[in-house]
């Protein structure tokens, strides 16, 4: 069982946005999903929290796993300052799901961060949140004991160890850039016609409508707490928040890990730079320039982290600091579970390339084949 887990700023497959371009198959004119249907490989791609943290997400693919309302924990609501309980799903995203059908996780940036998180709550669940629980409210999520259920995790250009693009976030935002553009999403999410394409499901931090809902003028100190919660997906891309995880994070030694990076940029001198020739994308040409100085608005922890995909440095997309690993040769290695088996870098293939959204030297079939290739390899895993 396939779930494709978005990265930060994606939508899942119910959104109104996916009808028209898919997340996973953007500018190539497929949907990955519903191609891997047609080819006998059962896949979905559920409806996260654009911006969320990946805390926040794990609870809404578990609620939409279990058709059951999103509980985010009392412990963590009330640290982040928002409210318990999230959207209500009536019926599970398929039947079935246990032991003898587990996920394959497979996360595109930010996704494979959630993926990791997910499975750490289905193995060890939370002891803060059975601490702060009354009996009989926990939900299972945070009880724990469930690792089974999860097969294999494979990260496409994950920020593993955060991205230098997002920038060491202190532990305030008062920087007028993050402000006014939390506050546009606020509005956006306010807005019945925005929402219906575009769905941010901030409801239980009062930043968008939840179905049905009446709209209300945005208000900003809802952006600024939203903020300052730290309980979203900025701060989990950035250096800290990934530091953060990876402290509570281990490897399980029963689940198979894939990592699968790509670099866009070339050296030149002390530096790397974006190639030209090869970027499509000039939002994601402006950082790789900005990482690839490692100095001014972007400073770089080490001159390896200069080489890039265009969002995030190449050392944070092969495996979380401190898991074991190993170099994946395909057609050679074995794939092995309780370590990152690390795929060879692809070169000029830079951060959208995983889902299909860079496509100026790349034909459609060459990614939409990494994923027929990897749905082969999970089944020699079984």
């Amino acid at each position: 069982m396939n779930i494709l887990i978005a990265g930060l700023g994606g939508f899942g497959e119910n959104t109104g946005v996916d009808r028209a371009v898919p997340y996973f198959g953007t500018l190539t004119g497929m949907d990955f999903a519903r191609e891997l249907e047609k080819r006998g490989y059962e896949t979905y791609v559920p409806d996260l929290g654009p911006m969320s943290s990946e805390w926040d997400r794990a609870c809404e693919l578990y609620a939409q796993l279990t058709g059951t309302r999103v509980d985010y924990g009392i412990a963590h609501s009330q640290k982040h300052a928002h409210e318990r309980y999230g959207r209500s799903y009536t019926v599970p995203l398929f039947e079935g799901w246990g032991k003898a059908r587990p996920l394959n996780l497979i996360g595109h940036s930010f996704g494979g961060n959630t993926a990791r998180l997910f499975a750490l709550l289905l193995d060890e669940g939370s002891a803060a949140e059975r601490a702060a629980t009354p009996k009989g409210e926990l939900s299972p999520l945070f009880a724990g004991g469930m690792l089974a259920r999860v097969h294999s995790i494979t990260t496409f250009a994950a920020s593993h160890n955060g991205t230098t693009a997002a920038g060491t976030i202190s532990d305030d935002y008062e920087g007028e850039s993050y402000l006014w553009y939390t506050q546009l999403l606020n509005f956006a999410g306010k807005n019945h016609t925005v929402n219906g394409i575009y769905d941010l499901q901030l409801e239980h931090f009062g930043m968008s409508l939840p179905p049905g809902g009446r709209w209300e003028w945005p208000n900003i100190r809802v952006a600024r707490r939203f903020l300052n919660s730290l309980d979203h997906g900025f701060y989990g891309c950035s250096l800290d928040g990934a530091a953060a995880l990876n402290k509570i994070d281990r490897i399980r030694p029963s689940v198979y890990y894939f990592s699968y990076s790509g670099a866009i940029s070339r050296t030149a001198g002390d530096v790397q730079l974006p190639r030209a020739g090869e970027l499509a994308n000039p939002v994601l040409f402006w950082w790789s320039f900005q990482i690839g100085r490692g100095d001014g608005p972007i400073p770089s922890p080490g001159p390896d982290w200069l080489v890039n995909d265009g969002l995030v440095p190449l050392p944070s997309t092969l495996y979380p600091q401190g898991q074991p690993h190993r170099d994946f040769v395909p057609g050679e290695t074995k794939s092995k579970p309780g370590m990152w088996n690390v795929m060879p870098t692809v070169q000029d293939a830079d951060h959208s390339y995983w889902c299909g959204g860079d496509m100026l030297r790349h034909d459609p079939r060459e990614v939409f084949g990494i994923y027929l290739e990897l749905m082969d390899r999970l089944e020699e895993t079984y």
